[in-house]
């Protein structure tokens, strides 16, 4: 059995630089070859960049519901802030305060700073059901990546 090469490393603004220059067809292809793999690292990496600062003392589960998978359903993971802390969940089964619904190529230019969340939930884009207010707030608990092109 071959031994698999692990992913390449590529820091935040990197990924949000590729993401940026990227059509919406190169990403669908992009996710259609690599899903687990972008969406592993870009989950893993969110509480590095969780801002305990501006969540306070909020106790909340974001929940994350990315569609687009050839089988037609969603990957789902959960985000648990607690204690100026941020765990992420694969498949958690904790009830969310507030839970996103998007599809992958939409998710990827959210989290990059390549979409805005307004403007994808004003186009049908981005579902949002739950604490709408925790929901407005929830992009400033983390430091979003600038493109470094």
């Amino acid at each position: 059995m071959a031994e698999q090469t692990p992913a390449p490393e590529v820091d935040a603004e990197q990924f949000a630089s590729l993401v940026g220059q990227a059509t919406d067809e190169q990403l669908a292809e992009g996710l259609a070859q690599n899903r687990e793999i972008l969406f592993d690292q870009v989950f893993q990496r969110m509480p590095e960049r969780f801002r305990a600062e501006k969540a306070g003392d909020l106790k909340a589960v974001v929940e994350w519901r990315v569609g687009e998978r050839p089988d037609g359903g969603h990957d789902r993971w959960q985000l648990a802030i607690e204690d100026g802390s941020c765990h992420v969940v694969r498949d958690g089964d904790s009830e969310p305060t507030v839970s996103f619904t998007l599809g992958g190529v939409d998710f990827l230019k959210l989290i990059t700073g390549n979409a805005s969340g307004p403007m994808l939930f004003t186009f049908g884009k981005l579902k949002i059901k739950g604490d709408l207010l925790l929901a407005v707030r929830v992009q400033s608990f983390f430091e979003v990546p600038h493109s470094t092109a």
